[in-house]
C-alpha cells in the first residue's frame, strides 16, 4: 500500500473523545497532511451504514488509507509509526515501547 494515499480521519463531532485525539496528535507529529470528517454521536451518525461499513467498531477514531480502514487508536498510530517517516510516536528500545503501549 502507498504511503502516497491521502488520509482521512473520522472523529466524534464535538471533538471530544480522547482517544481521536491521540490520533489527531500522532497525525500532526508525524506532519502527515489528512482530511478530517466529524461524525455526530449524539444523531447515531456513526451507526449510518456507509460509516458502519466503514469502520469495524462503529466508534470514533476511524482512519482511512487508501482501501485500509482502522478503528482503534493504538492500532492506528501504530499503523503511522510503521508505514510513515517523522517524529517517532513510540521509543525504539523494546522494553520502553512496551511501556508505552
Amino acid at each position: 500500500m502507498s504511503s502516497a494515499l491521502p488520509l482521512q480521519l473520522h472523529v466524534d463531532a464535538q471533538y471530544a473523545s480522547p482517544y481521536a485525539m491521540s490520533v489527531f496528535v500522532a497525525l500532526r507529529e508525524k506532519a502527515l497532511p489528512f482530511a478530517l470528517h466529524t461524525v455526530d454521536l449524539d444523531a447515531a451518525a456513526h451507526h449510518d451504514p456507509a460509516y458502519a461499513a466503514l469502520s469495524l467498531t462503529a466508534r470514533v477514531p476511524t482512519l482511512q488509507h487508501g482501501e485500509l480502514a482502522l478503528s482503534e487508536s493504538s492500532a492506528i498510530t501504530e499503523y503511522l509509526e510503521d508505514v510513515f517517516d517523522g517524529a517517532p510516536l513510540y521509543p525504539s528500545d523494546p522494553a520502553a515501547r512496551a511501556r508505552a503501549r
